[in-house]
């Protein structure tokens, strides 16, 4: 027999109005969500009142909290909790094996043609750019297929079919012509790289690795951010009752972290939070850890 959901306002006791990430979990103690907020007992309230979320919050039988000290500690543990525990109804951002990366290379008449490429890792270098990234190869080619109608590009050149001649496009009045040279490489390039402008890994706008501070006072607690490439290398997490430093994670590219990286350091409120570090003491803490640069602060 079923058990029966104990009511929402047993449910929630306990759970702060404070940044951090919740999970709910089933009958089974199975994880069925992990979700984040700013205020996380406000945003578990909302799961309980909403219509179209009903289902799923008749299967809660108890809800676990994980305290932050700001929004991206959240946004952060939150993508790597569903990656990690694969929750039920988080079924969009779902761990996924490997990532799909457009490359730009050049034919032998000077267009750029689009090759995708599976890979674990991703080194992403200024002097080594690539055009975009993408969760799975159809996400990849329905981009494709979208940018080749609103963009004049060629699906021929983008990989999309094969073709001796011209390609289908073109005879629909679609394609200028670059698959047969009608068109200037230049004035196709350009427009291949405006089309890719918004899924374009940007370069990493420091010289070496940053350290990102969040604080919440009520609570004293802190949490550092160890940044470099886009990449999440290190944590450290102390508040008035101990102190605790966090394992040094692989410096491994995720394409969900780099988003919300990117949106943070874009965000002018947000620069005050961050240090940059010279490449020889980013170095140095690599090797010896948080303890001395956090001991100095």
């Amino acid at each position: 027999m079923t058990s029966r959901r104990p009511p929402p306002i047993e449910l929630m006791t306990g759970v702060p109005d404070a940044p951090g990430v919740y999970l709910f979990y089933g009958a089974s103690d199975e994880l069925l969500y992990v979700g984040k907020s700013k205020a996380i007992r406000t945003r578990v309230r909302s799961h309980f009142g909403a219509p179209e979320e009903r289902w799923m919050m008749r299967k809660v039988r108890r809800i676990e909290t994980r305290r932050t000290a700001g929004e991206l500690g959240a946004l952060l543990l939150e993508s790597q909790l569903i990656k990690e525990l694969r929750p039920m109804f988080n079924v969009a951002s779902r761990q996924r094996r490997r990532i799909i990366v457009a490359r730009r290379t050049l034919n032998p008449d000077g267009y750029a043609v689009v090759n995708l490429q599976a890979v674990d890792y991703l080194d992403v270098r200024a002097e080594d750019p690539i055009l975009g990234v993408f969760k799975h190869k159809t996400q990849a080619r329905e981009y494709l297929a979208m940018i080749a109608k609103t963009h004049r590009l060629c699906p021929k050149l983008l990989r999309l079919e094969q073709a001796r001649g011209y390609c289908f496009s073109y005879h629909l009045g679609q394609c200028n012509g670059a698959c047969m040279r009608d068109e200037a490489p230049e004035k196709y390039n350009a427009r291949l790289d405006e089309a890719f402008e918004t899924r374009r890994i940007k370069a990493w706008p420091y010289e070496s690795g940053i350290i990102i501070e969040e604080r919440r006072e009520d609570d004293n607690l802190r949490e550092l951010f160890v940044i470099d490439n886009w990449c999440l290398v290190a944590g450290y997490r102390s508040t008035e009752e101990h102190q605790m430093n966090e394992s040094s994670k692989p410096r491994r590219f995720d394409y969900d972290s780099y988003k919300i990286l990117y949106s943070y350091l874009a965000d002018p409120q947000n620069h005050s939070s961050i240090t940059p570090l010279p490449r020889q003491k980013f170095l140095e803490l690599l090797r010896n850890g948080l303890g001395q640069l956090i001991a100095g602060s």
